[in-house]
Formats: structure tokens, sequence, C-alpha cells
């Protein structure tokens, strides 16, 4: 089995420098640490299905979340970080796919890549 890496990101492309720039705002409230968003869990206790709505509170599965420059002069991109918290819950893989469909499916209709996952520091201020 393969380490859970600390941290994965995403390099976020809009088609231009105007749309990432709304992308970004928007995205200051969506990825709050105090968000929470509600996961919906079906089980099937002796085969009869039951569905329960829990809330997940952000920050109780990452210590950040950050957007963060692209590493090229594309100013119609930019990279968002999340931080995975040591003891998180499966459930954080969970939370991120949700923000980042949440960004597929805004008005600016930006691509949505992994770009690094558990790099050193360093590589974060690499132009």
């Amino acid at each position: 089995m393969h380490p859970v890496p600390p941290y994965i990101m995403w390099k976020i492309t809009c088609r231009s420098c105007d749309e990432a720039k709304l992308l970004e705002r928007w995205l200051s409230s969506r990825i709050d640490l105090d968000r929470t968003l509600v996961d919906t869990v079906h089980t099937m206790p002796n085969g009869v299905e039951h569905v329960n709505s829990v809330p997940r509170r952000l920050g109780d599965y990452f210590t950040a979340i950050r957007v963060l420059p692209g590493v090229d002069a594309n100013a119609n991109s930019f990279r968002l970080r999340f931080e995975r918290r040591p003891n998180a819950a499966r459930f954080w893989k969970d939370l991120m796919v949700s923000v980042l469909q949440e960004i597929e499916a805004s008005p600016e209709k930006p691509t949505v890549a992994v770009d690094s996952k558990g790099e050193p520091e360093e590589a974060l201020t690499r132009e």
C-alpha cells in the first residue's frame, strides 16, 4: 500500500486571466476550513437501506486549503493545495473531490489536473 501524501496540489486553468481571478475570489468561501459539507451515507444493515446525512467540516480533515499562484507566467491558471491532517479519516478524499467538482461546475468551466503530491515545501516557490 502506498503512503498517503501530506498534501495534493491541483492546477486550475481558466480560459482567461479575468476568469481565473473571478474563480479565485469565488473559491475563497468554498475552501474555508469552517465550511461544512453534508455527506449522504447509504448503509444496508440486514438488507434494509438506511440513508443518513453526515456533516463533515473541512477543518476536521485538512490543516489548510490554499490558493497559490501558477508555476509559470500563465495568469489564467492557479494552484489549489489541500493539506491533509495526519489523522484524517478516509473521507478527506471525498471532500477534496467535492470541492474540485464544484470548481469544474462553475461558470468559468476550468480544467482541473493534479499538479503534485507531497513534494517538499521548496516546490511552492519554484518559478
